[in-house]
């Protein structure tokens, strides 16, 4: 029952870090990076508190993070390559990188609609 709670547990806590990091307006690189550092830490810290290899539970906020790095022609792809995200996390991620990298207007709509 234990790990069972656990697990219900992280998947919360992916959740939750996945649908945040979905609605960040504004990020420099550095920012991305020190993202992926503290679920890291998290990841190390929880470590010591569960029995359960936390990782792998954690993997999908790390594919989220590592999705700011996709070139521009890439995101479509990567929708739909990644049904675990909701629609509302992949327009949030696209209007973040669309909006740090200076995309034009015109690339980002088009994204957008061709994930719709």
């Amino acid at each position: 029952v234990q790990d069972l709670l656990l697990d219900y547990g992280l998947e919360i806590i992916a959740e939750t870090l996945i649908e945040g990091l979905s609605r960040v307006k504004r990020c420099t690189d550095e920012g991305r990076a020190l993202m992926s550092l503290d679920l890291q830490v998290l990841i190390n810290g929880l470590q010591h508190f569960v029995s359960l290899n936390v990782k792998p539970k954690l993997q999908i906020v790390e594919t989220f993070i590592k999705a700011y790095y996709l070139p521009e022609t890439e995101y479509v792809h990567w929708a739909r390559a990644h049904p675990e995200f909701s629609k509302n996390q992949i327009v949030g991620l696209i209007n973040l990188v669309a909006s740090m990298k200076g995309w034009k207007r015109k690339a980002r709509l088009e994204a957008l609609e061709k994930i719709e």
